[in-house]
């Protein structure tokens, strides 16, 4: 057996042989690393999935011929000094015939491999965009991944290689398609991913990331496709919307749509030279033009995936920049000076990152984890750009200014149902409280007091920002919300009473109440009063549903949203509570000694100053949760506990099926309930988030 095993160990002598004894070979490699791999004969289907489970191939093998030479010329995922297939009573048809052709062409590859040093990969590479002058973009079909649909693209041969050079060689191997017949473009884009760890053999040792540039070859109509057999096997032309959907690279998707919303702005732009974003789509400077096309090619695909974001209101022609009511009213303040405008543009950016990270959690159409962080690396880089260029002239500065305002949505006048409720709600908190109702009572979580001084010095930090804004940390809101968070009281008659945290559930189109953890949501948020800025915290409680005692009630339904808000005093004492159901409706105030009421603010009950140690207790009827009672308390614990989460989770929940959606759709609403999204809630005459409600409705001592 000492010869047999020499002549199996012996490269040059490697082929295909037949054999009448398999038992002699498995005998004589039984003591060494050499792989041995039992294939049974089959039809094709069959034998090719029989060869990839005996040798482990990697998800990514074809199910081909050609995928089969690929993948035996390689190997690298089971390093061995040697590789034996035995193959079992074969079959009459031409299956045993090819694949040992293909077995055969397969040594000679690996003994050709290692003749010869293999040549390392560099990590730098073309993508090109073959499209025609009516967007239809060419795709081909992987060989070695039936299915996967990719443009042009292909590595660098040598590290001087010019780009152009690379991508017109790549399209003429890949496709027979020349360079010169249509009009080659190199975009200011560059994409950089993480490599397959089944392909990192084939760069340097310690290479793990690729950089890929784009570029574009527009047609004046479809060209005809010679494809090479070993790295594609079918080709299509489709329209760039539907061809960016096939592809499953998420940057070779990208690139499509930004060249599709190029050619789309190409074919419009002259028509609105004056507006912002077509400025931008016609600049000079390639990084403002792109990044304007990228924009444009993003919002498309997010308004077709029906993932927008209501929260904040986009800025009509600045696709980086959104507003809420309360900096629409500070446009006065931004207009006074350099600083002051900066720190506005800078802040309507912020409210578009946060919305676009939610957006881009949900859009379904990101493959992984890694495509999302690109996606909103980009909207940063080009938030930057876009921004620069607006404040780069004074046209650009008054239009950015004139446009930050949310559009008018007319509050909802008090409807008979609100009416009705203002007389109970006036009348419950008149009458002597019920000792004899059951209420669940729930207090915040535990946390340190923090005194009032504590808070004012905090608080303080706004002077430094020339809006007066007070940028705060996650923890710092943690402990804001927890130190003055309420402690609730529920009459519990049913389920209906008991709140939670939202989760999607599987095959539910409705976000669904998890009461098995009382949940409150909070967020932080601002109010204007003369030249203050007040910090306010809001809190949200959601409840599975609102049973209808009236076919009037604007409320009434499932998903049932309560909402508590507090206004702080620049010295850290609470000002002002106020409360109002999520479906923009039933709008109370709960004013302290600090605040006096104007006309149009509905005042159940005036508190008084709140001391340090002090907590509002609130109490929600059954059924309707309407606010029957506010006291003030020291002390206050109970068994049961209530979590804080942040409001934003609400904007992007993970589903059961995968991927993640927002509780709500785009345009602020829960679909199938009467809540809305926060910036949404609008009703008995004013909107909630207001940036002069106060001013309008209280005289404050400050």
């Amino acid at each position: 057996m000492g010869k047999l095993f020499e002549r199996l160990q012996d490269s040059v002598r490697s082929g295909v042989y037949r054999i009448n004894r398999p038992d002699e070979v498995l005998d004589a490699v039984k003591d060494s690393a050499m792989v041995v791999a039992k294939v049974r004969f089959a039809a094709k289907e069959d034998l090719l999935k029989n060869i990839a489970q005996a040798l482990d191939f990697p998800d990514w093998f074809g199910h081909n011929w050609d995928a089969l030479e690929d993948c035996l010329s390689d190997l690298s995922w089971r390093e061995a000094p040697g590789y034996i297939l035995l193959f079992e009573k074969p079959r009459r048809d031409g299956a045993p015939q090819t694949v040992l052709r293909t077995v055969r062409r397969s040594r000679a590859h690996a003994a050709a491999a290692r003749s010869f040093p293999p040549a390392l990969k560099l990590p730098l590479s073309v993508l090109v965009v073959v499209h025609t002058a009516q967007m239809e973009v060419l795709l081909l079909e992987r060989a070695q991944r039936p299915g996967y649909w990719q443009s042009v693209t292909g590595s660098l041969d040598q590290p001087d290689e010019p780009f152009e050079a690379a991508a017109a060689r790549e399209l003429r191997e890949e496709t027979g398609i020349q360079a010169n017949d249509g009009r080659l473009r190199r975009w200011n884009v560059a994409y950089t991913f993480e490599i397959y760890a089944q392909w990192r053999h084939r760069f340097a040792p310690g290479v793990t990331h690729n950089t890929e540039h784009l570029f574009s070859l527009e047609l004046a109509r479809p060209a005809p496709v010679r494809l090479a057999p070993q790295e594609h096997t079918a080709f299509t032309w489709l329209p760039w919307g539907e061809a960016a959907r096939k592809c499953f690279s998420w940057s070779n998707r990208d690139a499509i749509l930004m060249v599709g919303a190029a050619l789309l702005a190409a074919g419009c732009a002259t028509g609105g030279g004056g507006a912002p974003l077509a400025s931008h789509l016609g600049s000079g400077a390639p990084e403002v033009r792109e990044c304007a096309q990228w924009y444009q090619a993003l919002d498309a695909e997010i308004d077709a995936a029906g993932v927008r974001d209501a929260q904040a209101a986009r800025v009509a022609g600045f696709p980086h920049l959104r507003v809420d009511r309360t900096l629409a009213g500070l446009r006065d303040r931004a207009a006074q000076g350099e600083p002051n405008l900066r720190a506005y543009a800078e802040r309507l950016a912020e409210l578009d990152l946060e919305a676009r990270a939610h957006e881009i959690q949900n859009l379904p159409t990101l493959p992984n984890e890694a495509a999302r962080v690109q996606s909103l690396r980009r909207v940063r880089d080009c938030a930057r750009i876009l921004r620069q260029a607006d404040l780069a002239s004074p046209a650009g500065r008054a239009a950015m200014l004139a446009a930050a305002k949310v559009p008018d949505e007319a509050p909802r006048a008090r409807t008979a149902a609100e009416e009705a409720w203002r007389v109970r709600t006036q009348a419950a908190f008149e009458a002597e409280r019920d000792q004899s109702v059951q209420r669940v009572r729930y207090a915040p979580p535990a946390g340190q007091r923090l005194p009032h001084s504590v808070v004012g010095g905090l608080l303080g930090r706004a002077t430094f920002d020339p809006l007066g804004y007070l940028a705060l940390s996650a923890r710092e809101i943690d402990r804001l919300a927890v130190a003055y968070a309420p402690t609730i009281e529920i009459e519990t008659r049913a389920d209906y009473d008991r709140f939670g945290w939202l989760r999607w559930r599987r095959g539910v189109s409705l976000p669904q109440v998890d009461a098995a953890e009382p949940t409150v949501y909070v967020q932080a948020a601002y109010t204007r009063y003369g030249e203050h800025l007040l910090l306010q915290l809001v809190y949200t409680l959601w409840f599975p549903e609102r049973p209808s005692h009236d076919t009037l009630d604007p409320a009434a339904g499932p998903l049932d949203g309560v909402v508590w808000r507090i206004t702080l005093a620049p010295d850290g004492e609470p000002l002002v509570y106020d409360s109002i159901h999520a479906c923009g409706c039933f709008h109370a105030f709960f004013p302290t000694r600090r605040a006096r009421p104007k006309s149009g603010a509905f005042v159940p009950q005036v508190l008084s100053r709140v001391a340090e140690d002090e907590r509002p207790v609130v109490t929600l009827a059954s059924a309707t949760h309407d606010i029957e009672g506010v006291r003030l308390e020291r002390g206050g614990d109970s068994l049961a506990r209530y979590t804080l989460r942040p409001y934003d989770e609400l904007r992007s929940m993970p589903r059961l099926t995968g991927g993640h959606a927002s509780a709500f759709g785009p345009d602020g609403r829960v679909a199938g309930s009467a809540a809305r999204q926060w910036g949404r809630q609008t009703g008995g005459g004013d909107h909630f988030d207001e940036g002069d409600l106060l001013e309008r409705r209280f005289e404050l001592e400050l």
